[in-house]
Order: C-alpha cells, then sequence, then structure tokens
C-alpha cells in the first residue's frame, strides 16, 4: 500500500468519528440550532444568525452567561427567547432576572430554573437565512434537486458498469493507471509567499485600526473613541466576572470617525419580552461603571462577528486580533489555492518523450567514457 493511500486510510475514520461525535449532541437533544428573529441581543447577535445552544444544570449558570428559555405567562408554549442573566435569586427554585443586550429596560418576569432550556455557545452568522432561501423555488433547484440528480445519475451509471464484469474490471486497470501517472505536487516557495503577502496585508489592516488593549482600571464614565478607518468591537472583561453585567455598554461596535449608523431591526418575541426598534451604531461611546474597577479591555476591528470577538477576547485580549489575521490570512490563501497546488498527469507521448531524452543522455555519457 502506497504512503497516499495508508494516510488516506488513517484520516477518513478519524474524520468519520470527529463528525459522529459533532453531530451526536443534536440528535440526542444536548445541543440545538436556533435562528434569531429579534435585535433584542445585537450586535452580539442579528437576525437571521443561527445560535448553537447547549443544555446546562441551571445550578451551573451565574450572572453574565446568555441563556434559552421558554418566558413564563407566554401564550405559545413553544416561544423561546435568548437574553443575558443580569442577576439572580436562591430559594426553592432558582430565578433568573433577564434582560436584552440592545434593552432598555429587563424583562418584566423572572425566569424560573424550570423554563431554562441551555446556555449559549456559539453564534453562525447569516446560516437562519438558509431555511429561507431554500423555500426560492430556483435556488432550491439549482441547490439542492439538481446536485442530489447528477449523483443518482452518476450512481445508475456506476451500477449499469459495474453489472458487466469485463467492463468493470477493464475501468478500475485503467483507473490504476491514471492514478499511477497522476501526480501533485505544493510549490512551497509560491505557496510561502502567499502566505507572507497576504499575512502583512492583513496584520497591517489589523494593527492599523487597533485600539486599547490590555489592563486598565475603569472610572465612573469612559470614553472609547475610534479614529481608525474601519469599524471596531470593544470587548471590557472586568477582572470579577460577575460584575460585568454592573457595566453598562461592556461591549459594542464603534463606527469609524465621523460616521454614525442606526440600523432597524424587526421585533419578533413573546409578550413582556422587550425589544428594540433601532440600534444606533456611532464612532464614539461612554461606558459607565463602578469607579476603580479592574478590567481588562480588547479593541480591534469588526471584520469578525461580534460573538467570536467577544469569546476570543475572555481568553486574552490580544487574541480577537491574532485570530483576525490568521483568520483572513487562511481564506485568501485557499482562494489562491490553484496557484500554488498542481496535479499533473504523465500521458503515454510525454513518457515516451522522457524515455527518449534518458537515453540521449546516456548515450553522450557512454560517447565521453
Amino acid at each position: 500500500m502506497k504512503k497516499k493511500e495508508t494516510l488516506q486510510v488513517a484520516i477518513i475514520p478519524l474524520i468519520a468519528v470527529i463528525l459522529i461525535n459533532a453531530l451526536i449532541p443534536f440528535f440526542t437533544g444536548s445541543k440545538m440550532p436556533l435562528i434569531v428573529l429579534s435585535g433584542s441581543m445585537t450586535p452580539m447577535m442579528m437576525p437571521g444568525d443561527m445560535i448553537i445552544e447547549e443544555s446546562v444544570d441551571p445550578d451551573e449558570l451565574q450572572i453574565g452567561d446568555v441563556i434559552v428559555f421558554h418566558p413564563p405567562d407566554s401564550d405559545k408554549t413553544d416561544a423561546l427567547v435568548t437574553h443575558r442573566i443580569i442577576s439572580l435569586e436562591e430559594g426553592e427554585e432558582r430565578t433568573f432576572q433577564t434582560k436584552g443586550d440592545a434593552n432598555n429596560a429587563e424583562d418584566d418576569f423572572k425566569v424560573p430554573a424550570s423554563n431554562v432550556v441551555g446556555k449559549l455557545i456559539f453564534v453562525i452568522p447569516f446560516a437562519g437565512y438558509l431555511p429561507e432561501i431554500s423555500k426560492h423555488k430556483n435556488i432550491f433547484l439549482f441547490t439542492v434537486i439538481l446536485p442530489a440528480g447528477l449523483i443518482i445519475l452518476d450512481e445508475i451509471r456506476n451500477m449499469l458498469l459495474y453489472s458487466n464484469p469485463v467492463k468493470a474490471r477493464k475501468v478500475e486497470k485503467e483507473r490504476k493507471k491514471i492514478a499511477r501517472r497522476t501526480s501533485y505536487s505544493v510549490k512551497g516557495k509560491r505557496l510561502a509567499t502567499f502566505v507572507l503577502i497576504s499575512g502583512l496585508i492583513f496584520a497591517g489592516i489589523v494593527v492599523n485600526n487597533l485600539g486599547e488593549n490590555g489592563s486598565l482600571v475603569l472610572g465612573k464614565e469612559n470614553t472609547i473613541k475610534n479614529p481608525g478607518t474601519l469599524s471596531r468591537v470593544y470587548v471590557i472583561t472586568p477582572d470579577d466576572y460577575g460584575k460585568r453585567t454592573d457595566i453598562n455598554f461592556w461591549y459594542g461596535v464603534i463606527t469609524s470617525s465621523n460616521e454614525t449608523q442606526v440600523y432597524e431591526t424587526q421585533a419578533i418575541a413573546p409578550e413582556g419580552v422587550i425589544t428594540p426598534s433601532t440600534w444606533n451604531q456611532m464612532n464614539e461611546t461612554k461606558v459607565i461603571a463602578p469607579e476603580n474597577t479592574p478590567a481588562t479591555i480588547s479593541t480591534v476591528p469588526y471584520i469578525l462577528p461580534v460573538f467570536w470577538i467577544i469569546s476570543l477576547a475572555e481568553i486574552n485580549p490580544y487574541l480577537p486580533a491574532a485570530v483576525e489575521i490568521g483568520f483572513y490570512t487562511f481564506l485568501s490563501t485557499l482562494l489562491l489555492f490553484p496557484l500554488w497546488h498542481r496535479k499533473s498527469v504523465i500521458g503515454k507521448k510525454k513518457k515516451k518523450i522522457k524515455i527518449r531524452r534518458l537515453v540521449a543522455q546516456w548515450k553522450r555519457t557512454l560517447q565521453l567514457v
């Protein structure tokens, strides 16, 4: 067995195991995808995004967590809301006071632990639009029916072909010949050049639009500005995680200088859940916090989803910038795949030419000797 085939045999089961482990929680119900319908949690999640929630023990939840729950006293039994915990109360049954990040007021009810469905763990931008897009006949035809039809036709062709043992042997023999004549090569120098150039370009873009990063001590009022050319996301993480909700506007999006944007949001929510009609994005924001609150701040260009940036900033304030550079360097290099990866098939004519050249070289060598 060739090295390439051995590698394939080793990798395919590994990929299968990873996929099975990733999909099992969705079949068992411990994880569930949901589509964002309202703007109450903007800009962390936008209408049309898909979120992944994971089942959680309510006793493990803490202030600052984003939870998915059934609103109490709602007429719709299947209604679900995703809001952040801003306070909690212990008792016979734990209860949570929740609020949408974009809302000016907290929800006018308290969520009992029995109503909690799960905890937000991931956001996939724009994925919520896919089911809606698939309803359009033309898009459904080209993205589902046509590919499925081609796969079925190919399988029928293979069944007819392999039903004849003589033809099947000939086809397999020819495929093996082509496989032996096929070679794949990576142009290492060209690949390294693309990675280096792309990395420098995106590093320059990110670094030129970075704001304050690292440790700081918050005052009562803290002004965050954006003099750069790109919109920025800022994330303030207090040393005491439980005090995060005490900071008004602990994360947000600020536009470039001399620019202000107002986004209209469509509110679809159960009774008692407040949703905003607009979301303001400005080039300057004021953060109100308890005085002398130690925290870390991460301010990076808005070229990744806000949820991703928040999750990375919680690990390290400099990590979002590093991931942005790496992510877009990888994407640009992948788009240039045909320029640094080559597939070549040596035909019979090329083989004969190579043999003639080798014979000619041997003759010249023998004559010299």
